[in-house]
């Protein structure tokens, strides 16, 4: 921590408190844990989902496909349960791939940053909207904007960037993958009348079909770019 710039220490520290305040008083606040079955449920196959992350190209910044497991326990869950899966699902989206050394701070920036997405996320689905399709998509903005504005903050302080610019190349390169979030949470808000609470355990090999494709399409991106910086340095050495 003492490489980083002030601003930067200052956000994490920020961040940090709030978050881990945030998930202790959820945890304490035990009145609000029930359903265990499903609550069990939801926690399993968003953690297995977060072991899913594949690393933005060109930013030092990841996604792992557990956003609509997290969405759906904030929509089907207690506050309390659905910080827990957040939190549960952040933590094991940090220590994928294994064997790889980790920086605890950076963990607990990680997990406090979709932790308190999720409760301005919460916040917002209480709102009475009147219609499903509103709220999710209400919910996903929230969970988008809370979770991908300290993310850019963070990297443009420590990589002396633009935070508008950062911001808006995690934009471009997220976006659809958040709506495509806010699609399946609002399935499966309107199949669990019909399915009950295995709804997302449904989806699961879905999102690792979505996790295969953006691997692809991200993997495609990176060797495209370094096509031309491959060719720039053949250029300058041949100029010698």
């Amino acid at each position: 921590m003492t490489t980083l710039p002030i601003k930067a220490k200052v956000l994490i520290g920020m961040v940090v408190l709030s978050g881990f305040a945030i998930l202790g008083k959820a945890v304490l606040n035990g009145n609000q844990l029930h359903d265990y079955t499903r609550f069990a449920s939801y926690l399993a196959v968003a953690v297995i989902a977060a072991r899913f992350k594949i690393s933005l190209p060109r930013m030092t910044s990841s996604m792992s496909v557990n956003l609509p497991f997290i969405l759906v326990a904030l929509l089907e869950l207690s506050l309390g349960q659905a910080l827990i899966v957040t939190a549960a699902s952040a933590f094991a989206q940090s220590f994928w791939p294994e064997g790889k050394k980790r920086n605890l701070l950076q963990v607990a920036f990680n997990v406090s940053v979709l932790v308190i997405a999720a409760q301005l996320t919460w916040m917002m689905l209480q709102l009475d909207l009147h219609n499903t399709a509103l709220v999710v998509a209400t919910g996903a903005c929230t969970i988008f904007l809370a979770n991908t504005v300290p993310v850019a903050a963070i990297i443009s302080f420590t990589e002396e960037a633009q935070i508008s610019r950062t911001w808006t190349q995690i934009l471009r390169l997220t976006f659809p993958y958040y709506l495509l979030a806010a699609g399946i949470a609002g399935l499966v808000k309107l199949a669990n009348p019909v399915v009950g609470w295995q709804a997302p355990l449904f989806i699961l090999p879905a999102m690792l079909l979505v996790y295969q494709s953006y691997a692809f399409c991200f993997r495609q991106m990176n060797e495209s770019s370094a096509l031309p910086r491959a060719a720039v340095m053949a250029a300058k050495a041949g100029s010698y």
